[in-house]
Protein backbone atom coordinates (compact mmCIF):
# COMPACT_ATOMS: atom_id res chain seq x y z
CA UNK A 1 0.00 0.00 0.00
CA UNK A 2 1.41 3.79 -0.95
CA UNK A 3 2.05 6.11 2.00
CA UNK A 4 0.72 8.59 -0.56
CA UNK A 5 -3.10 9.71 -0.22
CA UNK A 6 -5.42 12.17 0.12
CA UNK A 7 -5.64 13.88 3.12
CA UNK A 8 -7.78 16.96 2.92
CA UNK A 9 -9.83 19.30 0.16
CA UNK A 10 -9.60 23.01 0.53
CA UNK A 11 -12.52 24.53 -1.20
CA UNK A 12 -12.86 28.67 -1.89
CA UNK A 13 -16.25 29.86 -0.25
CA UNK A 14 -17.78 32.90 -0.09
CA UNK A 15 -19.04 31.73 3.98
CA UNK A 16 -16.52 28.84 5.03
CA UNK A 17 -18.68 28.45 8.42
CA UNK A 18 -22.07 28.34 6.14
CA UNK A 19 -20.86 26.19 3.94
CA UNK A 20 -18.90 24.06 6.86
CA UNK A 21 -22.85 23.98 8.52
CA UNK A 22 -24.34 22.81 5.70
CA UNK A 23 -22.02 20.30 4.84
CA UNK A 24 -22.18 18.76 8.56
CA UNK A 25 -26.36 18.71 8.21
CA UNK A 26 -26.75 17.41 5.09
CA UNK A 27 -24.14 14.66 5.06
CA UNK A 28 -24.12 13.95 8.51
CA UNK A 29 -20.45 15.10 9.38
CA UNK A 30 -19.10 17.62 12.08
CA UNK A 31 -18.99 21.12 11.70
CA UNK A 32 -16.04 23.24 13.23
CA UNK A 33 -16.22 26.73 12.68
CA UNK A 34 -14.72 26.47 8.68
CA UNK A 35 -14.26 22.80 8.53
CA UNK A 36 -16.76 19.68 8.15
CA UNK A 37 -14.88 16.19 9.07
CA UNK A 38 -16.28 12.94 9.45
CA UNK A 39 -14.79 9.18 8.63
CA UNK A 40 -12.20 9.43 5.95
CA UNK A 41 -13.31 13.18 5.29
CA UNK A 42 -11.91 16.43 5.71
CA UNK A 43 -13.33 19.64 4.04
CA UNK A 44 -11.56 23.01 5.04
CA UNK A 45 -13.73 25.98 3.54
CA UNK A 46 -11.31 29.13 2.90
CA UNK A 47 -12.83 32.52 2.00
CA UNK A 48 -12.53 33.55 -1.36
CA UNK A 49 -14.44 32.66 -4.44
CA UNK A 50 -16.48 29.68 -5.13
CA UNK A 51 -15.30 27.55 -8.16
CA UNK A 52 -18.91 27.01 -9.16
CA UNK A 53 -17.82 24.83 -12.25
CA UNK A 54 -19.62 21.32 -12.61
CA UNK A 55 -18.74 20.74 -16.35
CA UNK A 56 -15.13 20.31 -14.18
CA UNK A 57 -15.12 20.09 -10.96
CA UNK A 58 -17.23 18.03 -8.05
CA UNK A 59 -16.68 16.35 -5.31
CA UNK A 60 -17.30 13.05 -5.35
CA UNK A 61 -18.80 11.12 -2.43
CA UNK A 62 -18.78 7.18 -2.61
CA UNK A 63 -21.36 5.21 -0.96
CA UNK A 64 -21.78 1.42 0.50
CA UNK A 65 -23.53 -0.18 -2.56
CA UNK A 66 -26.82 0.56 -5.12
CA UNK A 67 -29.52 0.82 -1.80
CA UNK A 68 -27.47 3.32 -0.10
CA UNK A 69 -27.34 5.57 -3.33
CA UNK A 70 -31.00 4.97 -4.07
CA UNK A 71 -31.73 6.13 -0.43
CA UNK A 72 -29.28 9.31 -1.30
CA UNK A 73 -31.32 9.95 -4.61
CA UNK A 74 -34.52 9.90 -2.78
CA UNK A 75 -33.29 11.73 -0.03
CA UNK A 76 -32.62 14.65 -2.72
CA UNK A 77 -34.87 13.69 -5.64
CA UNK A 78 -32.65 13.18 -8.61
CA UNK A 79 -32.17 10.88 -11.47
CA UNK A 80 -29.72 8.26 -11.33
CA UNK A 81 -27.25 8.40 -14.15
CA UNK A 82 -25.80 4.50 -14.43
CA UNK A 83 -22.73 3.61 -16.12
CA UNK A 84 -20.74 1.29 -16.75
CA UNK A 85 -19.01 0.23 -13.81
CA UNK A 86 -20.60 3.14 -11.07
CA UNK A 87 -23.70 4.79 -10.73
CA UNK A 88 -24.52 8.26 -9.71
CA UNK A 89 -26.46 11.66 -9.18
CA UNK A 90 -25.25 15.01 -8.93
CA UNK A 91 -26.45 18.16 -6.99
CA UNK A 92 -25.37 21.45 -5.92
CA UNK A 93 -24.14 22.55 -2.30
CA UNK A 94 -25.53 26.52 -1.55
CA UNK A 95 -22.15 27.93 -3.59
CA UNK A 96 -22.88 26.26 -6.63
CA UNK A 97 -20.28 23.72 -6.34
CA UNK A 98 -20.88 20.33 -7.95
CA UNK A 99 -21.73 17.16 -5.40
CA UNK A 100 -21.32 13.83 -7.29
CA UNK A 101 -22.76 10.47 -5.08
CA UNK A 102 -21.75 7.13 -6.46
CA UNK A 103 -21.65 3.65 -5.85
CA UNK A 104 -20.32 0.50 -7.74
CA UNK A 105 -23.15 -1.08 -9.36
CA UNK A 106 -22.10 -4.54 -8.53
CA UNK A 107 -22.06 -3.32 -4.62
CA UNK A 108 -25.60 -4.47 -2.88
Amino acid sequence: MSDFRLEHINIPSKNPMDLAKWYSRTFGLLADNHIARGEGILMVFQEGTPIQSPDTFHIGFRVGGMSKLNEWRIRFDKTLKIGKEFSSFQLLDPEGNCIEIYAENSSS
